[in-house]
């Protein structure tokens, strides 16, 4: 039986959640972050379902696709984002500012 992810379907990444993207992606891997939130923001997925106001996404499918599309070790990059609550819609929606070089962390872009 395969585990069901809901999230509101306009979310938003927290200050907390920006610092452990950061963490989770470090620089020489932001590539993977971003080839990620294509996966992630893929409407026409068959694991992903919007109903009500809500974004479902089946676990394991939507896995096995990142795992496929970017890398085994950016599925478990989210694995451990989903582990530490964070929206994996927001991670697909959210405009981010993602510096490839250089000190800055990922941060909203404005």
């Amino acid at each position: 039986m395969s585990t069901i992810l809901s999230y509101p379907a306009i979310s938003t990444l927290t200050q907390d959640n920006l610092e452990f993207l950061s963490v989770t992606f470090p620089k020489p891997t932001r590539s993977q972050l971003i080839a990620l939130r294509s996966v992630l923001n893929d409407q026409k997925a068959p694991w992903r379902t919007y109903a009500r106001g809500l974004v479902s996404i089946d676990k394991d499918a939507m896995l096995k696709e990142v795992a496929f599309k970017c890398s085994p070790r950016t599925a478990d990059s989210v694995s451990l984002l989903i582990d530490c609550g964070v929206c994996l819609q927001a991670v697909a929606t959210t405009p981010l500012k993602i510096p490839m070089a250089g000190t800055e962390q990922i941060s909203l872009r404005l």
